[in-house]
């Protein structure tokens, strides 16, 4: 799984990248015989549909352009294929021995969640933008601006979360028992108390199971996320690349 991006690809993109074509004068201007090849300036143009710019049609193309797009297309696809494989292979390695943790973050009405907590809904994990009580990670309250977005979408599909490590599970939920406890002694409704007691207690029993069975979980997390960060450091500096070419190619400079 330790595949990386060709360092002469990733080279290729900086070094061609600094040059830009001398004069532009008739740059972008139309063509109509695919291949053929002029020279504008001191530069070599190619009759060709540009990657960024006239999509649709011919346009005479500064031939770097050409070349650093083509190198970038391959990068990209390799990028893109490393991630998420390493992304399924999580998942694959870790929703197995996952279910302690799952059941411990499960949503629940009564709790209050924080910015950041995470909880699992819907054979997903969703993490809070903010703080709120009986807001279901529902359509009507995902969203940037709402109370839940997808944690750690994955780059196959934004849809998808991916499980978190225990530790900061186990954190959040013993925050989660403190605070559930302290409502019950608050509260003056009877059935309220009884109910906030009993997730109190449900949620202190799913922390026990969980730190008995979060050595598997850790394990996958140890040795996989590591080298996931990695791609996902590798896909992004492919999005910056991408921004650099399509400079690049721009018919007026």
């Amino acid at each position: 799984m330790k595949k990386k991006i060709s360092a002469l690809a990733l080279s290729g993109f900086l070094i061609l990248g600094v040059a830009s074509p001398v004069q532009a004068a008739t740059s972008g201007g139309s063509c109509t015989s695919a291949g053929a090849t002029t020279k504008i300036g001191k530069n070599d143009y190619v009759c060709a549909k540009n990657p960024f710019y006239n999509t649709t049609k011919l346009t005479w193309v500064w031939d770097g352009c050409i070349e650093l797009n083509t190198d970038y297309v391959a990068g990209n696809k390799e990028a893109v294929d490393a991630l998420r494989a390493s992304e399924s292979n999580r998942a694959i390695q870790i929703e197995p021995v996952g279910a302690p943790l799952r059941d411990l973050i499960t949503w629940n009405s009564l709790i209050t969640y924080k910015k950041s907590d995470v909880v699992y809904y819907a054979n997903t994990y969703y993490s809070a933008t903010k703080t709120g009580t009986n807001k279901a990670p529902t359509a009507a309250n995902i969203g940037s601006t709402k109370f839940w977005v997808v944690s750690q979408p994955t780059n196959a599909n934004s849809k998808i979360g991916q499980m978190p490590a225990p530790a900061k599970v186990i954190t959040t939920a013993n925050a989660q028992v403190a605070a559930l406890t302290s409502a019950a002694v608050k509260t003056t409704n009877a059935a309220l108390k009884v109910k906030y007691n009993d997730l109190s207690s449900s949620l202190a029993t799913k922390i026990s199971a969980l730190e008995s069975g979060k050595a598997a979980i850790q394990s996958v997390v140890d040795s996989i996320d590591p080298a996931l960060e990695e791609f996902k450091n590798t896909y992004n500096l492919m999005l910056m690349i991408r921004s650099t070419i399509k400079d690049k190619c721009n018919p007026k400079y």
